[in-house]
């Protein structure tokens, strides 16, 4: 045999594997981890103060926004893949017993993560020694939404914009605050590019939660802050907060008149969260195409693009490598501003 014609059957060989491989997967239940509490990612609802009063009204209320996405994917794979996907809470340490477990699941396609950028990309950097690494241990799967911030201010006459803050923040450094969702939140991360950005000295003042630093905001605490976007939009029209700008670097369908940071005073920025799926690491290429495949095909429908914007989110359809590549920008340019931050993680 030459080695042309053994190149050939190599491939013919890899081929089949890989049909083989996608014909007989999958043929069990498969089960996706959620790593963050019922109550949502801490991203958006803070640290949960656990207590029995406390469980007893999350098994009665309307299911949180990472809930709704996880039971969202999960009726996009059953229907897909023809096999029951089973929903499992793996909750604790900041979302690293969920991101933990799944890690070290076995890579045979059946154990997925479903998680958001601060269990891979923040998280890690806050507390490197936790006896694994998401970008070594885990395998990208799908990016299924993007999740802009909104940089918001209180209702009140004269109307902050953007140019204001900068102007005051470099006329008077220090003056001037700016909340956030946590320490380490990705709305603080957003502040702090900000900050570094519009070469603005401004002070940050974390609160347990979205809806705090909302209020806030509102009763003139703060002068302003940054919240995911799914947090403010149920206040809207019912609350005196206002959306001064938007940190992605496109203006978002559910508030096409709010202009983005980018477009108000700070070219090139552009801050967003994102929620992802996840395989352990060794998991097989051929599973996770079909994975990635499947997820993508459903972002592409007008139902689940319209169910996303409702909730202040956008569809992320793209490849794995892409979605391997906004890990690694978001996981260097987030650690290389940590080191200029003060995090209590």
């Amino acid at each position: 045999m030459t080695r042309e014609s053994a190149m050939r059957a190599l491939l013919v060989l890899l081929l089949l594997g890989r049909i083989a491989c996608c014909c007989a997967y999958p043929d069990r239940p498969l089960a996706l981890i959620l790593p963050f509490p019922a109550t949502g990612s801490t991203d958006i609802a803070g640290i949960p103060r656990i207590s029995k009063l406390l469980r007893i009204m999350q098994t009665v209320a309307t299911p949180s926004l990472t809930d709704a996405l996880a039971l969202e994917l999960r009726q996009t794979l059953t229907g897909a893949l023809g096999q029951p996907v089973r929903l499992y809470r793996r909750s604790g340490g900041r979302t690293g017993a969920g991101v933990r477990y799944v890690a070290q699941s076995a890579a045979d396609g059946y154990t997925l993560l479903f998680a958001d950028n601060p269990a891979i990309t923040i998280n890690p950097a806050l507390n490197p020694h936790r006896g694994f690494d998401p970008l070594h241990d885990l395998q990208p799967v799908a990016e299924l939404a993007r999740m802009p911030l909104a940089m918001i201010a209180a209702r009140l006459p004269p109307e902050l914009t953007v140019r204001d803050v900068l102007d005051r923040a470099q006329s008077w450094p220090g003056s001037i605050n700016y909340a956030s969702a946590g320490d380490g939140s990705t709305s603080h991360l957003a502040g702090e590019l900000f900050r570094a950005m519009g070469k603005a000295e401004i002070v940050h003042v974390a609160y347990n939660g979205s809806v705090a630093a909302i209020n806030a905001v509102v009763t003139g605490q703060i002068q302003f802050g940054f919240v995911p976007l799914p947090a403010v939009l149920p206040y809207l029209g019912v609350s005196k907060v206002r959306i001064v700008a938007v940190s992605s670097a496109v203006r978002h369908p559910a508030v096409p008149d709010v202009p983005t940071i980018a477009e108000a005073g700070i070219a090139g920025f552009d801050a967003s969260g994102w929620f992802g799926v996840f395989a352990p690491a060794r998991t097989s290429s051929a599973i996770v195409s079909l994975l990635n495949y499947e997820i993508n095909k459903a972002l592409a429908t007008e139902p689940l693009q319209g169910m996303l914007v409702n909730q202040g989110l956008l569809a992320a359809p793209g490849s794995t490598e892409e979605f391997r590549a906004l890990i690694e920008k978001d996981r260097e340019r987030w650690s290389r501003l940590l080191k200029t931050v003060a995090v209590y993680p």
